[in-house]
């Protein structure tokens, strides 16, 4: 297993930076890659829109793994995705071909890197009467206690919130702590790429992929999604959210919002910005990994793709 992970890169950064694009380029040229996806909510069936998925044609053109793998309404975690990508990687060397995995979620990648630390087990009872408990009393409570997890976390990823509140209570210790117990040297075996973009250029790529998921049809997509599993999970996400919250005529407390569309696009736009400043804190503390700027970086990662993979 050892050999098998060897010079395995990973692309990531914050969303709606490109990685998509890039990790497609990168692998068109060569026909032994193949991407391995890291992104959270790609791994659901039917969450096509509201998560920028690569398209048919793209997979078909480079085939991907860990995509379309759950129905939202099934569980998976960071302990499954790093048991699917060590398999993942290593069924693709017995084939005489290589991985790049792409994908900007955090806490998949930091069990990846770093390894699962280690957490109670989750207790139903607990978890029950935390699940009762508003949104904000729960971020109120983490935070009192863990505000850098608080601030990773935010108040938009309910579930993390609830596990990491019921971490607090049955171990005694901050998820801070318990993380920081886990190996403190990312392994070596994978070369990491962070790119990003200037803050009013991502601001403006945000802006226009909210646009196009709209006309793409993400309000018929999010019908679809809670009528089939109804308070699913996965509708917690960024962008779903959102829209779950626009077709029930929940407005934002504390704010004035824009009726009709125009609305929905700024509260989902709102929601991305504060996803990507919760992932640069995670992107920020990996020292190991190249930090690239796009596009002014672009040639430069490539170069560094490249020298990875040997060609």
């Amino acid at each position: 297993m050892e050999s098998a992970l060897l010079r395995t890169g990973i692309l990531t950064g914050p969303t709606a930076t490109g990685k998509t694009a890039i990790a497609l380029a990168f692998a068109r040229a060569r026909p032994e890659i193949e991407i391995i996806n890291a992104d959270s909510m790609l791994v659901y069936r039917g969450m096509d829109i509201g998560t920028a998925k690569p398209s048919p044609a793209e997979q078909k053109e480079v085939p991907h793994h860990l995509i379309d793998v759950r129905e939202p309404d099934q569980p998976y975690n960071a302990a499954d995705f790093r048991q699917d990508v060590l398999g993942t990687i290593e069924s693709l060397h017995a084939r005489g071909k290589r991985a790049l995995i792409v994908g900007g979620t955090g806490f998949y990648l930091k069990a990846l890197l770093y390894g699962l630390w280690d957490a109670p087990k989750a207790d139903p009872a607990l978890r029950a009467g935390l699940e009762a408990l508003p949104t904000e009393a729960l971020h109120q409570e983490l935070a009192a206690r863990d505000p850098a997890a608080a601030a990773r976390i935010g108040t938009g990823d309910r579930y993390r919130l609830v596990r990491a509140v019921e971490i607090l209570r049955l171990s005694g210790k901050t998820p801070t702590e318990l993380e920081a117990a886990s190996s403190s040297a990312p392994d070596p075996r994978f070369a990491l790429w962070i790119i990003d973009r200037e803050p009013a250029e991502l601001e403006r790529r945000i802006a226009a992929r909210t646009r196009l998921m709209l006309e793409q049809g993400l309000l018929d997509e999010v019908r679809a999604i809670h009528a089939r599993h109804p308070g699913c999970r996965a509708l917690d996400a960024v962008g779903y959210a959102e829209t779950v919250a626009h077709l029930e005529g929940n407005l934002p407390k504390g704010r004035k919002v824009a009726p009709g569309l125009a609305g929905l696009a700024s509260e989902i736009e709102l929601g991305t910005r504060q996803l990507v400043k919760r992932q640069r804190t995670w992107f920020r503390g990996q020292t190991e990994g190249g930090w690239f700027m796009l596009d002014r970086d672009l040639p430069k990662l490539q170069a560094a793709m490249a020298e990875a993979y040997g060609t």
